[in-house]
């Protein structure tokens, strides 16, 4: 027989194994740090007002030719201190200061592991 106290039981079991799989499921993707940082970086760019500003500094992103080399190992530890540290100064479209330095920081740390 079905009660009320067990059917409370079934359900909040239910809930808690779909919140389990959703869990999962989020989790199994790696981030593509090169991508990010780019993307945040632009997105800084356009908040400036002025739209030569804007591809000027759009401009001065540093990228790598493809995807390939995007991804590999140092392109992606490097980019993870990008998108880590940076944060947008809005009147330049660029890394606010302490942030560069986090983002320099980081990378020498690179160089020491």
């Amino acid at each position: 027989m079905f009660t009320r106290r067990g059917g409370c039981r079934a359900t909040a079991l239910v809930a808690a194994a779909t919140l389990g799989l959703a869990a999962l499921g989020c989790g199994g993707a790696a981030t593509n740090y090169y991508t990010s940082a780019v993307t945040r970086q632009e997105e800084c760019c356009d908040r400036l007002a002025d739209a030569a500003a804007r591809e000027s500094c759009r401009a001065q992103i540093r990228r790598v030719d493809g995807e390939a080399a995007a991804n590999t190992d140092v392109n992606q530890q490097t980019f993870r201190c990008v998108d880590r540290y940076f944060e947008c100064d809005p009147a330049t479209g660029r890394a606010t200061r302490d942030s560069a330095q986090a983002q320099l920081d980081c990378l020498n740390d690179l160089g020491s592991n």
